[in-house]
Protein backbone atom coordinates (compact mmCIF):
# COMPACT_ATOMS: atom_id res chain seq x y z
CA UNK A 1 0.00 0.00 0.00
CA UNK A 2 1.63 3.25 -1.11
CA UNK A 3 1.73 6.64 0.61
CA UNK A 4 -0.98 8.14 -1.61
CA UNK A 5 -3.41 5.31 -0.81
CA UNK A 6 -2.69 5.66 2.91
CA UNK A 7 -3.45 9.37 2.81
CA UNK A 8 -6.71 8.80 0.92
CA UNK A 9 -7.80 6.19 3.47
CA UNK A 10 -6.85 8.43 6.37
CA UNK A 11 -8.75 11.37 4.90
CA UNK A 12 -11.80 9.21 4.21
CA UNK A 13 -11.77 7.84 7.75
CA UNK A 14 -11.51 11.32 9.24
CA UNK A 15 -14.42 12.55 7.12
CA UNK A 16 -16.94 10.08 8.60
CA UNK A 17 -18.57 11.69 11.68
CA UNK A 18 -18.51 9.57 14.83
CA UNK A 19 -16.29 6.93 13.34
CA UNK A 20 -14.78 5.02 16.28
CA UNK A 21 -12.19 2.82 14.61
CA UNK A 22 -10.90 3.06 11.05
CA UNK A 23 -8.34 0.68 9.65
CA UNK A 24 -5.64 2.61 7.78
CA UNK A 25 -3.08 -0.10 7.35
CA UNK A 26 -2.54 -3.52 8.90
CA UNK A 27 -1.37 -2.71 12.41
CA UNK A 28 -2.27 1.01 12.22
CA UNK A 29 -5.65 2.54 13.05
CA UNK A 30 -7.43 5.75 13.91
CA UNK A 31 -9.59 5.58 17.05
CA UNK A 32 -12.13 8.25 17.91
CA UNK A 33 -13.24 11.29 15.95
CA UNK A 34 -10.09 13.45 16.01
CA UNK A 35 -9.06 13.71 12.34
CA UNK A 36 -5.55 13.23 11.08
CA UNK A 37 -4.73 16.59 9.51
CA UNK A 38 -1.15 16.15 8.41
CA UNK A 39 0.23 15.08 5.06
CA UNK A 40 2.51 12.52 6.70
CA UNK A 41 1.20 8.96 6.54
CA UNK A 42 0.23 7.34 9.82
CA UNK A 43 3.09 5.45 11.39
CA UNK A 44 3.45 1.78 10.43
CA UNK A 45 6.36 -0.09 12.02
CA UNK A 46 7.12 -3.79 11.39
CA UNK A 47 5.86 -5.93 14.25
CA UNK A 48 4.10 -2.99 15.94
CA UNK A 49 0.42 -2.15 16.27
CA UNK A 50 -0.12 1.63 16.26
CA UNK A 51 -3.24 3.41 17.49
CA UNK A 52 -3.89 7.10 16.84
CA UNK A 53 -6.42 8.07 19.50
CA UNK A 54 -7.65 11.12 21.38
CA UNK A 55 -7.43 12.22 25.02
CA UNK A 56 -9.45 14.98 26.65
CA UNK A 57 -7.18 17.55 28.28
CA UNK A 58 -7.78 20.51 30.59
CA UNK A 59 -9.65 23.47 29.17
CA UNK A 60 -11.38 21.34 26.55
CA UNK A 61 -8.19 20.38 24.70
CA UNK A 62 -8.38 17.32 22.47
CA UNK A 63 -4.98 15.73 22.34
CA UNK A 64 -3.65 13.27 19.79
CA UNK A 65 -2.38 10.15 21.52
CA UNK A 66 -0.14 7.66 19.73
CA UNK A 67 -0.05 4.22 21.33
CA UNK A 68 2.28 1.51 20.06
CA UNK A 69 2.48 -2.09 21.24
CA UNK A 70 3.98 -5.36 20.02
CA UNK A 71 1.73 -6.86 17.34
CA UNK A 72 -0.13 -10.00 18.30
CA UNK A 73 0.28 -9.56 22.05
CA UNK A 74 -2.87 -10.07 24.09
CA UNK A 75 -3.63 -9.07 27.65
CA UNK A 76 -2.12 -6.32 29.74
CA UNK A 77 1.38 -5.03 29.06
CA UNK A 78 3.90 -2.86 30.92
CA UNK A 79 3.65 0.68 29.57
CA UNK A 80 5.76 3.81 29.18
CA UNK A 81 4.43 7.36 28.98
CA UNK A 82 6.80 9.51 26.92
CA UNK A 83 6.81 13.17 28.01
CA UNK A 84 8.51 15.30 25.41
CA UNK A 85 10.34 18.49 24.71
CA UNK A 86 9.88 22.25 25.00
CA UNK A 87 9.45 23.00 21.30
CA UNK A 88 6.21 22.92 19.35
CA UNK A 89 7.35 19.94 17.26
CA UNK A 90 5.21 16.82 17.05
CA UNK A 91 6.22 13.61 18.81
CA UNK A 92 5.02 11.73 15.73
CA UNK A 93 7.67 10.66 13.26
CA UNK A 94 7.82 9.09 9.83
CA UNK A 95 9.38 5.70 9.22
CA UNK A 96 12.04 7.29 7.01
CA UNK A 97 13.10 9.98 9.50
CA UNK A 98 16.73 9.57 10.55
CA UNK A 99 17.32 12.33 13.12
CA UNK A 100 18.40 11.31 16.61
CA UNK A 101 15.02 11.88 18.28
CA UNK A 102 13.11 9.86 15.67
CA UNK A 103 15.61 7.02 15.75
CA UNK A 104 15.56 6.98 19.56
CA UNK A 105 11.79 6.64 19.64
CA UNK A 106 11.73 4.06 16.87
CA UNK A 107 14.37 1.89 18.53
CA UNK A 108 12.73 1.99 21.94
CA UNK A 109 9.31 1.22 20.51
CA UNK A 110 10.49 -1.72 18.41
CA UNK A 111 13.01 -3.21 20.87
CA UNK A 112 11.36 -2.78 24.27
CA UNK A 113 8.44 -5.23 23.90
CA UNK A 114 6.18 -2.89 25.92
CA UNK A 115 3.36 -0.47 25.20
CA UNK A 116 4.26 3.19 24.61
CA UNK A 117 2.01 6.24 24.77
CA UNK A 118 3.01 9.63 23.35
CA UNK A 119 0.84 12.72 23.04
CA UNK A 120 1.09 15.93 21.07
CA UNK A 121 0.49 18.98 23.24
CA UNK A 122 -2.41 21.22 22.22
CA UNK A 123 -1.91 23.11 18.97
CA UNK A 124 0.68 20.60 17.74
CA UNK A 125 0.04 18.00 15.04
CA UNK A 126 -3.57 16.83 15.21
CA UNK A 127 -4.11 18.13 18.77
CA UNK A 128 -6.71 20.85 19.29
CA UNK A 129 -6.82 23.53 21.96
CA UNK A 130 -4.61 26.39 23.08
CA UNK A 131 -1.96 27.03 20.40
CA UNK A 132 1.46 25.83 21.52
CA UNK A 133 2.90 29.35 21.26
CA UNK A 134 0.35 30.43 23.92
CA UNK A 135 0.56 27.32 26.07
CA UNK A 136 1.95 27.87 29.56
CA UNK A 137 3.82 25.40 31.78
CA UNK A 138 0.96 24.58 34.17
CA UNK A 139 -1.53 23.91 31.38
CA UNK A 140 0.89 21.65 29.53
CA UNK A 141 1.58 19.81 32.78
CA UNK A 142 -2.16 19.19 33.08
CA UNK A 143 -2.18 17.68 29.60
CA UNK A 144 0.53 15.17 30.50
CA UNK A 145 -1.28 14.32 33.72
CA UNK A 146 -4.41 13.63 31.69
CA UNK A 147 -2.37 11.34 29.45
CA UNK A 148 -1.09 9.34 32.43
CA UNK A 149 -4.62 9.00 33.80
CA UNK A 150 -5.77 7.74 30.40
CA UNK A 151 -2.90 5.25 30.33
CA UNK A 152 -3.96 3.84 33.69
CA UNK A 153 -7.48 3.34 32.36
CA UNK A 154 -6.49 1.34 29.29
CA UNK A 155 -7.54 -2.33 29.44
CA UNK A 156 -4.31 -3.39 27.71
CA UNK A 157 -2.03 -1.77 30.33
CA UNK A 158 -0.77 -3.37 33.53
CA UNK A 159 -1.30 -0.46 35.95
CA UNK A 160 1.32 -1.65 38.44
CA UNK A 161 3.99 -1.42 35.73
CA UNK A 162 3.97 2.06 34.24
CA UNK A 163 7.16 4.07 33.70
CA UNK A 164 7.31 7.80 32.91
CA UNK A 165 10.11 8.81 30.52
CA UNK A 166 10.73 12.55 30.37
CA UNK A 167 13.11 13.92 27.76
CA UNK A 168 14.47 17.46 27.56
CA UNK A 169 11.78 19.74 29.08
CA UNK A 170 9.88 16.55 29.79
CA UNK A 171 12.50 15.75 32.41
CA UNK A 172 11.10 18.62 34.50
CA UNK A 173 7.53 17.42 33.99
CA UNK A 174 8.30 13.78 34.81
CA UNK A 175 8.28 13.94 38.65
CA UNK A 176 5.26 16.24 38.66
CA UNK A 177 3.33 13.91 36.35
CA UNK A 178 4.31 10.81 38.33
CA UNK A 179 3.45 12.37 41.70
CA UNK A 180 0.66 10.57 43.50
CA UNK A 181 0.81 7.50 41.27
CA UNK A 182 2.40 4.13 42.04
CA UNK A 183 4.67 4.28 39.00
CA UNK A 184 7.21 1.53 38.47
CA UNK A 185 9.97 4.00 37.61
CA UNK A 186 10.98 7.31 36.07
CA UNK A 187 13.60 7.90 33.35
CA UNK A 188 14.87 11.33 32.34
CA UNK A 189 17.16 12.64 29.63
CA UNK A 190 18.67 16.09 29.13
CA UNK A 191 16.82 17.96 31.86
CA UNK A 192 17.85 18.73 35.43
CA UNK A 193 16.46 19.75 38.80
CA UNK A 194 18.05 23.17 39.32
CA UNK A 195 15.74 26.18 39.19
CA UNK A 196 14.80 27.50 35.76
CA UNK A 197 16.67 30.72 36.59
CA UNK A 198 19.86 28.74 37.19
CA UNK A 199 19.33 26.64 34.10
CA UNK A 200 18.78 29.65 31.86
CA UNK A 201 21.91 31.37 33.10
CA UNK A 202 23.96 28.21 32.56
CA UNK A 203 22.51 27.84 29.06
CA UNK A 204 23.47 31.42 28.20
CA UNK A 205 26.99 30.93 29.56
CA UNK A 206 27.43 27.76 27.50
CA UNK A 207 26.26 29.60 24.38
CA UNK A 208 28.61 32.52 25.01
CA UNK A 209 31.64 30.34 25.71
CA UNK A 210 31.08 27.85 22.89
CA UNK A 211 30.12 30.65 20.51
CA UNK A 212 33.57 32.18 20.84
CA UNK A 213 32.78 35.25 22.95
CA UNK A 214 35.86 37.23 23.92
CA UNK A 215 36.75 35.96 27.45
CA UNK A 216 37.31 39.55 28.53
CA UNK A 217 33.59 40.22 27.89
CA UNK A 218 32.14 37.09 29.49
CA UNK A 219 31.75 38.50 32.98
CA UNK A 220 29.95 41.66 31.83
CA UNK A 221 27.71 39.65 29.47
CA UNK A 222 26.69 37.27 32.26
CA UNK A 223 26.12 40.04 34.81
CA UNK A 224 23.74 41.75 32.38
CA UNK A 225 21.87 38.47 31.87
CA UNK A 226 21.72 37.88 35.61
CA UNK A 227 20.06 41.26 36.14
CA UNK A 228 17.66 40.71 33.25
CA UNK A 229 16.65 37.17 34.27
CA UNK A 230 16.17 38.29 37.87
CA UNK A 231 13.46 40.69 36.75
CA UNK A 232 12.04 38.45 34.00
CA UNK A 233 11.96 35.12 35.87
CA UNK A 234 12.13 35.98 39.56
CA UNK A 235 9.96 39.11 39.53
CA UNK A 236 7.74 38.09 36.60
CA UNK A 237 8.28 41.21 34.50
CA UNK A 238 7.96 41.33 30.72
CA UNK A 239 10.84 42.42 28.47
CA UNK A 240 8.81 45.54 27.56
CA UNK A 241 8.38 46.49 31.20
CA UNK A 242 12.08 45.99 31.87
CA UNK A 243 12.99 48.14 28.85
CA UNK A 244 10.65 50.96 29.94
CA UNK A 245 12.36 51.35 33.30
CA UNK A 246 15.89 50.46 32.20
CA UNK A 247 16.44 50.81 28.43
CA UNK A 248 20.03 49.56 28.61
CA UNK A 249 19.00 46.43 30.47
CA UNK A 250 16.08 45.97 28.09
CA UNK A 251 18.56 45.58 25.23
CA UNK A 252 19.70 42.28 26.76
CA UNK A 253 16.51 40.59 25.50
CA UNK A 254 17.71 40.86 21.90
CA UNK A 255 20.91 38.98 22.79
CA UNK A 256 19.30 36.09 24.66
CA UNK A 257 19.23 32.77 22.78
CA UNK A 258 15.76 31.94 21.48
CA UNK A 259 14.19 35.32 22.31
CA UNK A 260 11.84 36.71 19.67
CA UNK A 261 9.15 39.29 20.34
CA UNK A 262 7.14 38.02 23.30
CA UNK A 263 8.24 34.41 22.80
CA UNK A 264 11.19 32.57 24.30
CA UNK A 265 12.11 29.35 22.49
CA UNK A 266 8.71 29.64 20.80
CA UNK A 267 6.81 29.63 24.09
CA UNK A 268 5.12 32.49 25.97
CA UNK A 269 6.78 34.39 28.81
CA UNK A 270 4.32 32.83 31.28
CA UNK A 271 5.67 29.37 30.44
CA UNK A 272 9.15 30.29 31.63
CA UNK A 273 7.93 32.29 34.62
CA UNK A 274 5.78 29.36 35.76
CA UNK A 275 8.71 26.98 35.23
CA UNK A 276 10.73 29.15 37.61
CA UNK A 277 8.01 28.73 40.26
CA UNK A 278 8.33 24.92 40.29
CA UNK A 279 10.13 23.06 43.07
CA UNK A 280 11.61 20.16 41.14
CA UNK A 281 13.91 18.81 43.89
CA UNK A 282 10.91 18.59 46.23
CA UNK A 283 8.99 16.74 43.52
CA UNK A 284 11.86 14.29 43.05
CA UNK A 285 12.08 13.76 46.81
CA UNK A 286 8.53 12.40 46.70
CA UNK A 287 9.36 9.76 44.07
CA UNK A 288 9.90 6.42 45.78
CA UNK A 289 10.21 4.40 42.58
CA UNK A 290 13.51 3.64 40.80
CA UNK A 291 14.91 6.59 38.83
CA UNK A 292 17.35 6.68 35.91
CA UNK A 293 18.85 10.10 35.13
CA UNK A 294 20.80 10.29 31.84
CA UNK A 295 22.91 13.06 30.35
CA UNK A 296 24.90 13.41 27.12
CA UNK A 297 28.51 14.55 27.52
CA UNK A 298 28.15 17.19 24.78
CA UNK A 299 24.68 18.41 25.76
CA UNK A 300 25.23 22.15 26.08
CA UNK A 301 21.51 22.70 26.70
CA UNK A 302 21.90 21.34 30.23
CA UNK A 303 24.67 20.62 32.72
CA UNK A 304 25.73 17.28 34.15
CA UNK A 305 25.41 18.62 37.70
CA UNK A 306 21.78 19.61 37.14
CA UNK A 307 20.90 16.09 35.97
CA UNK A 308 23.02 14.45 38.68
CA UNK A 309 21.04 16.49 41.22
CA UNK A 310 18.00 14.36 40.37
CA UNK A 311 19.74 11.13 41.36
CA UNK A 312 21.33 12.74 44.41
CA UNK A 313 17.97 14.08 45.61
CA UNK A 314 16.19 10.74 45.22
CA UNK A 315 19.04 8.82 46.85
CA UNK A 316 19.09 11.21 49.80
CA UNK A 317 15.54 10.16 50.67
CA UNK A 318 15.56 6.65 49.19
CA UNK A 319 19.16 5.39 49.18
CA UNK A 320 20.09 3.34 46.16
CA UNK A 321 16.89 4.06 44.22
CA UNK A 322 18.42 6.35 41.57
CA UNK A 323 21.21 6.07 39.03
CA UNK A 324 23.01 8.78 37.06
CA UNK A 325 24.88 8.01 33.84
CA UNK A 326 26.72 10.33 31.46
CA UNK A 327 26.85 9.04 27.89
CA UNK A 328 30.10 9.93 26.14
CA UNK A 329 30.15 12.01 22.95
CA UNK A 330 26.37 12.53 22.68
CA UNK A 331 24.53 15.84 22.51
CA UNK A 332 20.99 16.77 23.55
CA UNK A 333 19.58 15.40 20.28
CA UNK A 334 21.13 11.91 20.43
CA UNK A 335 23.77 12.89 17.91
CA UNK A 336 27.42 11.88 18.30
CA UNK A 337 30.10 14.55 17.79
CA UNK A 338 33.90 14.58 18.03
CA UNK A 339 33.95 17.49 20.52
CA UNK A 340 31.78 19.83 22.58
CA UNK A 341 32.48 22.70 20.19
CA UNK A 342 31.49 20.59 17.19
CA UNK A 343 28.28 19.67 18.99
CA UNK A 344 27.49 23.34 19.59
CA UNK A 345 28.15 24.15 15.93
CA UNK A 346 26.39 20.95 14.80
CA UNK A 347 29.33 20.01 12.61
CA UNK A 348 30.45 16.47 11.81
CA UNK A 349 27.76 14.71 13.82
CA UNK A 350 25.82 11.51 13.21
CA UNK A 351 22.58 10.40 14.84
CA UNK A 352 23.40 7.67 17.34
CA UNK A 353 20.83 6.96 20.08
CA UNK A 354 22.10 3.38 20.49
CA UNK A 355 23.83 3.80 23.85
CA UNK A 356 20.84 5.65 25.28
CA UNK A 357 18.47 2.92 24.10
CA UNK A 358 20.68 0.12 25.45
CA UNK A 359 21.02 1.89 28.80
CA UNK A 360 17.28 2.40 29.15
CA UNK A 361 16.44 -1.17 28.15
CA UNK A 362 19.03 -2.60 30.54
CA UNK A 363 17.62 -0.46 33.35
CA UNK A 364 14.06 -1.58 32.58
CA UNK A 365 15.28 -5.16 32.87
CA UNK A 366 17.04 -4.37 36.16
CA UNK A 367 13.72 -3.27 37.71
CA UNK A 368 11.96 -6.35 36.25
CA UNK A 369 9.77 -4.20 34.04
CA UNK A 370 9.82 -5.95 30.69
CA UNK A 371 8.24 -9.26 29.77
CA UNK A 372 9.36 -11.89 27.29
CA UNK A 373 7.85 -11.76 23.78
Amino acid sequence: MNRRTLLILAAAAAAVPGLQCSLVMAGTRLVGDLPHRGTQALLALPGIDTEYGVISGPGGARLRSIVTRPAGRIGRLPAVLFVGWLSCDSVDFGVGMSDGWSLMQKQLITQSNVLWMRIDKSGVGDSLGTPCAQLDYETELGQYRAALEALYQRPDVEPARIVVLGASMGATYAPLVAAGHPVAGVVVWGGGATTWFERMLAFERHALELGGTDPARLSDEMKARERFFARYLLQGESPEAIARTDPALGEVWSHIVGASGRLHYGRPLAFHQQAQQQDWPAAWARIGAPVLALYGEYDWFESADAVRLIADTVNHIHPGKAEFHELAGINHHFTRYPSRTAAYREQGGSADPGEFVRTVLAWLDSIHFRTSP
